[in-house]
């Protein structure tokens, strides 16, 4: 009889735990699933942080790619401290104009491969980004121009930059727009230079030319 009670009174305590073990075992289930949620969470800000660490890594190897490139084209270079100043320069221009360092120093180094002096280096990347802001291309595209308009017109490059804003100017108060003027003066400049016309007047000449069926051949 005493172990028939005692029987009864275990599966008595028994049941009336069942009910708050399974309370806990929900919880304990939805513990696991929280803490793997914030697992998983960690692991994919790891590799967001992993990712957005090795973007400057990317660009730094990229920038140094491109200090190689223009160590080969302008003159002096080959000794340290130039060359350091040289990047420097580069880098502080980047911090003032809308262009990442590497993108500076492939302009840099296009100047350099046409001939431009190293003290004008930096005065004409400047100027290609502002011009290609302001001729709706691309700071390589203005910077490539440039330098023709130096060769063809025999030009300093503040004398480059005067032209530059003759062709803005008339972009924005004649029938073609800078692009397209630009374009004109640099492909018909030799041509004037050796008939002794100025690149003032083929810019102001190159307006009405695309309305005249002139094509980019």
């Amino acid at each position: 009889m005493a172990d028939s009670f005692q029987l009864k009174a275990i599966i008595t305590a028994v049941d009336q735990l069942s009910g708050p073990l399974k309370g806990m075992q929900r919880e304990l289930k939805g513990f696991q699933k929280e803490m793997a949620g914030l697992a998983i969470g960690a692991a994919a800000a790891g590799t967001a942080v992993l990712g957005a660490l090795a973007l400057p890594v990317n660009a730094a190897i990229g920038f140094e790619s491109k200090m190689a490139d223009i160590r080969k084209v302008v003159d002096g270079l080959d000794d340290k401290k130039a060359f350091a100043q040289m990047s420097d320069d580069i880098l502080t221009l980047s911090t003032q104009l809308p262009m990442a360092a590497e993108g500076i120093a492939e302009i840099v180094a296009a100047g350099g491969q046409a001939g431009i002096a190293r003290g004008d280096l930096m005065q004409f990347a400047n100027d290609a980004v502002k011009m290609g802001v302001a001729f709706d291309t691309t700071a390589e595209e203005s910077g490539q121009m440039m330098a023709q308009w130096r060769t063809a017109f025999k030009l300093t490059q503040e004398e480059v930059v005067v032209l530059a804003d003759k062709i803005n100017y008339l972009g924005n108060t004649g029938p073609a727009n800078a692009k397209k003027i630009s374009d004109i003066v640099t492909r018909i400049g030799p041509l004037g230079g050796v008939a002794g016309v100025a690149s003032g007047e083929i810019a102001a000449m190159a307006p009405p030319l695309p309305g005249w069926g002139l094509n980019r051949r």
